[in-house]
């Protein structure tokens, strides 16, 4: 018997669609993530109370004969003007329940909502630890876009003199540069200049992947800034200014959450162009790394996410002493194509 395919709107999930929902998230980390604590359920419903108003999502899920669900699917788009041919999409089915076409239904769900969206791009991502996820993208005929990596710096491993001396030599290799930076909400001051500094990720390598720049404004800021905070993360940010035009010139962020107290994710890291030479981006991670040693003595680990052709900041992350920890792949596939393999299988 065909299960049926439930169809939700995730921004007004009920407490108990949320607690299922919650549940089937953490049975997927513990196979993709086995060695972290499974997420409150509190976290999740802060999460989805708070979603930005420029994003749509819909959820689609299979549940078996208690309720209980074994697959998910969602699309979800960004609207903020950038990139508006591209769906964000995932798909998760439970291990005992694959290779059954439960995914393939729920492509179709997701395929017409690209259609319903006008969209003609659907992009997701598989972890190496999961490998029914890179053999559902390639039989669907998906190109791999983006290689890249979670990197993970053991905090007892880390040359902890050597993360000084980059401290200490920092205002000798950058002369005119200081740091400054802000916990938690960034100042309303600083809002305009903390976004303007941001576009600098754009840089970083999107390899094969048919995306634009994306230009993040204020109110765009605030919206996944308030997201990010109602969940319990705790964020630390700290910037390179130049000092004679007062400009933010570089920039380095962390997040913690109390369930996850092992783990500090290290975000954004970036230069302008036109201001790096100076070794800003190794000043901004040792500063913000003595400040983590001193603050969060328990933590075991920071990770982090970088593109395999990203060589510039690989170079400060081995440094550091970063090691590749998951190998994920973000895929690509026109709805075309999607078109295509459903009407052949």
């Amino acid at each position: 018997m065909e299960r049926t395919i439930e169809e939700l709107d995730l921004r007004t999930l009920t407490d108990e669609h949320i607690a299922t929902l919650n549940a089937f998230s953490n049975l997927m980390s513990a196979e993709s993530r086995p060695e972290d604590p499974p997420t409150p359920v509190e976290v999740t419903t802060a999460s989805l109370r708070n979603i930005p108003d420029f994003v749509d999502a819909k959820g689609y899920v299979i549940a078996d004969d208690t309720g209980e669900w074994i697959a998910a699917a969602q699309a979800v788009s960004i609207n903020t003007g950038d990139n508006p041919h591209a769906l964000q999409v995932s798909i998760a089915v439970v291990a005992d329940h694959r290779r059954q076409g439960i995914a393939r239904r729920l492509l179709e769900r997701v395929a017409a909502v690209a259609e319903q969206w006008d969209k003609t791009l659907l992009i997701g991502s598989t972890s190496e630890r999961v490998q029914a996820g890179a053999a559902f993208a390639t039989a669907l005929g998906a190109d791999a876009g983006l290689e890249a990596h979670v990197n993970r710096l053991l905090l007892a491993e880390v040359d902890r003199d050597m993360v000084q001396r980059w401290v200490e030599e920092g205002p000798a290799r950058a002369p005119g540069y200081s740091l400054t930076g802000f916990d938690g909400r960034c100042p309303d001051d600083l809002i305009e200049d903390v976004v303007d500094v941001l576009h600098v990720m754009n840089d970083a390598p999107r390899d094969k992947l048919q995306l634009e720049d994306q230009r993040l404004t204020v109110d765009q800021f605030r919206a996944q800034e308030k997201m990010a905070l109602a969940s319990g993360q705790e964020a630390w940010w700290l910037f390179a200014r130049h000092d004679s035009s007062g400009q933010l010139v570089g920039l380095t962020d962390v997040a913690w959450r109390p369930d996850q107290s092992d783990t500090v994710y290290q975000g954004n890291t970036g230069v302008r162009p036109e201001h790096r030479g100076h070794a800003l981006g190794k000043w901004l991670k040792a500063a913000m790394l003595l400040r983590i040693f001193a603050e969060r003595p328990d933590a075991v680990d920071i990770r982090t996410g970088n593109a395999d052709s990203n060589d510039a900041m690989l170079g400060i992350n081995r440094a550091l002493g970063f090691k590749p920890f998951i190998a994920n792949t973000a895929w690509q596939v026109s709805l075309d194509q999607v078109r295509t393999y459903l009407q052949r299988t």
